[in-house]
């Protein structure tokens, strides 16, 4: 017997978000999704050489 594919998770819905997580579930395979926190953004350049 063949395993099926693994799950692409295109079908979702939201089940919890607070202010630093957000948790999906995939409607195709029940699985939970955690989104992972926004990543820091880098430092920000102020030089005027690129001008």
């Amino acid at each position: 017997m063949e395993e099926p594919a693994p799950s692409p998770h295109r079908r979702t819905r939201l089940i919890a978000r607070d202010r630093d997580e957000e948790y999906r579930e995939c409607l195709d395979c029940g699985e939970i999704l955690e989104k992972e926190p926004p990543s820091e953004p880098p430092p920000f350049d102020e030089s005027l050489s690129d001008a």
